[in-house]
């Protein structure tokens, strides 16, 4: 049966996507934050150079000319260093998220270095006798703490791990050499250091929150723009699917006009021919059965998109499967002088057997039909713990273009006059629906002119030995000695009422009609003993359910008989709505056989 849906599982499968979600997000703006911290890289290097260029030439009649070139050389180096770095990053990983922290903290390193050189000036120039280099010394590190403030704050450790080093030395040696002026100093560097760190902090927060709303809205509109796709290429599915519908239901019915016109042009000539009755009589049926077939593959596709198929999952060998569809088509293929061959296989599976029969015969099926000469072939081949059953052949195969329209309801390869005889174009949408509901992965390679492979991927199971069935003599069962049975008939379309009334009777049975749902109550009063059954439509006039008339029925006579709900609804809900109902379930068009043999069936 199909398993009930795991909300708790839906509810994780949600949290974890919001988490991925949430984690690329993250990913994105810090990447774009390192990005922008490499981009404003090049005026801080320049700076640096210009900076360190007017200091030499400001100091030198002051400091040590050794200690003042060696400090500006280190300095002259590492921005050489880091200028290096910065191009080639740029260059080779700009777009790579997974680079974006090992970057970042590579610039944190460099920029701690870069501090450390600056804040030495702190401690190698430190003058307290001479004004000129204590008040260069100042405005050198407040311009350099303050004029970065903007360039690396994107990624804040960046600045945080600049700025230390750059103002902390000088502080510590004012406060340690104990003058007044000095500790005044001191204080301000640190004042100033802490404003700093703020504005900085501020505006790092800023920066990150203006580049996580752009991702957002890039998000949105990306969002919004699969939407607004998905939604053009569902109404434009959905009008190629009722053109092709409107057409392959239109021919049938064009034909049934005729015919029925042919029968009335027979029936007022002076004699009548069993024969030529007969004649028409078949072609009816054919048209019928034209019109049967494609309204109970729309009912399929329907009963698979409302989930009501119920999955009875078992283990079985493949093998037999393979025979059941070598004996199935191999007459169509040697009919068209094609090779079936179908390699025996050791595999066994557990799942539902129907329904892996189901998507197999169709593949099948299409294979034979699209192609004309050569061989078809079909394996199943081991990948793992699981098997691939592969349909291969030499057709006219698929382009490229095409294979991501073919699971489409009514599309097909080449025949764009909806030439029926090339079948419906509806079985590779059942395909992928019941693969799905199997658990199963469709995969499709096809060569236009060569042919094509599908292959359908399964988990594998272990051989089970079943004990062998003692042969039982099959049962006779002689449908013509049912007894006719008193059958209450409520639809309120006047024609289906009288129709179904004529072929009950023709069965022998006794037929109570009704149109509505106190019509059916008169009636299920009047025949309270005798009432053996009830056929009766889904949905009657005035928004009456047949299930809750079905009930009323039940209570008037006092007692439950069979019924059988009839509906034409094939829509999700429509299907859902029937089968809840707990009673069995008959699609229009109605297969005469079918309902027979069902009342025969209840009537047990």
């Amino acid at each position: 049966m199909v398993k009930k849906p795991d909300f708790n599982q839906d509810r994780r499968s949600t949290f974890n996507m919001g988490k991925k979600i949430a984690w690329e997000s993250d990913a994105n703006v810090r990447l774009e934050l390192v990005n922008t911290l490499y981009r404003q890289s090049p005026p801080i290097l320049v700076g640096n150079i210009a900076v360190v260029s007017l200091t030499v030439f400001l100091l030198w009649g002051d400091v040590s000319h050794r200690d003042l070139l060696a400090w500006a050389m280190s300095i002259y180096v590492l921005t050489t260093i880091r200028a290096a770095i910065v191009w080639r990053d740029r260059r080779t990983a700009p777009h790579l998220a997974g680079t974006a922290s090992r970057r970042a903290w590579r610039y944190v390193v460099l920029s701690a270095l870069s501090g450390c050189l600056w804040g030495s000036m702190g401690i190698l120039f430190f003058s307290p006798g001479n004004t000129t280099v204590t008040a260069l010394i100042c405005i050198v590190l407040a311009g350099m703490t303050g004029g970065s403030v903007a360039s690396l704050s994107s990624w804040w450790p960046t600045y945080l791990a600049f700025v230390l080093p750059t103002v902390l030395p000088f502080a510590i040696r004012s406060f340690l050499y104990g003058n007044a002026l000095f500790s005044v100093l001191g204080f301000l560097s640190l004042f100033l250091l802490g404003v700093n760190l703020a504005f900085s902090r501020t505006l790092q927060r800023t920066v990150r929150d203006a580049v996580r709303l752009r991702f957002e809205n890039v998000s949105l509109i990306r969002q919004l723009t699969e939407e607004k796709e998905r939604a053009e290429t569902a109404n434009q599915s959905k009008s190629q699917f009722l053109a092709a519908a409107s057409h392959d239901l239109r021919q049938p019915t064009h034909a049934l006009g005729l015919y029925l016109a042919t029968l009335r042009a027979i029936a007022q000539a002076p004699t009548i021919e069993r024969a030529a009755v007969n004649d028409i009589a078949q072609r009816l049926q054919t048209a019928l059965r034209g019109m049967s077939q494609l309204l109970n593959v729309l009912l399929d596709i329907s009963r698979l998109d409302a989930g009501v198929v119920d999955v009875e999952p078992r283990v079985f060998s493949l093998q037999h499967e393979f025979l059941a569809l070598e004996n199935q088509f191999a007459h169509a293929a040697a009919s068209k002088g094609l090779h079936l061959r179908i390699r025996s296989t050791p595999v066994w599976l557990r799942t539902d057997a129907v329904l892996l029969h189901s998507v197999l015969a169709n593949l099948l099926s299409n294979a034979v039909r699209y192609t004309d000469r050569g061989a078809i072939l079909v394996v199943c081949r081991r990948r793992g713990n699981d098997v691939d059953i592969q349909v291969f052949d030499t057709g006219i195969g698929i382009e490229d273009s095409q294979l991501k329209n073919i699971f489409r309801e009514f599309y097909q390869v080449g025949n764009a006059a909806r030439d029926r005889e090339q079948g419906l174009g509806l079985g590779l949408a059942i395909v992928q629906r019941t693969a799905t509901l199997l658990g199963a992965r469709i995969e499709v390679e096809s060569v236009p002119g060569r042919g094509s492979r599908f292959s359908v991927r399964l988990p594998a199971h272990q051989p089970v030995e079943y004990p062998q069935a003692a042969t039982v003599e099959p049962r006779r069962d002689p449908l013509s000695a049912r007894a006719p049975k008193t059958i209450l008939v409520i639809d309120d379309d006047c024609d289906v009422l009288s129709s179904m009334q004529t072929l009950l009777r023709a069965w022998g049975h006794t037929v109570i009609a009704a149109q509505s749902r106190e019509q059916a109550l008169a009636a299920a009063s009047s025949y309270r003993g005798e009432l053996e059954m009830v056929l009766t439509d889904f949905r009657l006039a005035r928004h009456v359910n047949g299930t809750d008339v079905v009930h009323s029925v039940f209570h008037t006579i006092g007692r439950a008989v069979p019924a059988v709900i009839i509906t034409g609804d094939t829509s999700s809900r429509g299907i859902n709505a029937a089968l809840s109902s707990g009673f069995r379930v008959l699609h229009k068009p109605l297969d005469p056989q079918e309902l027979k043999k069902l009342i025969d069936a209840l009537a047990d």
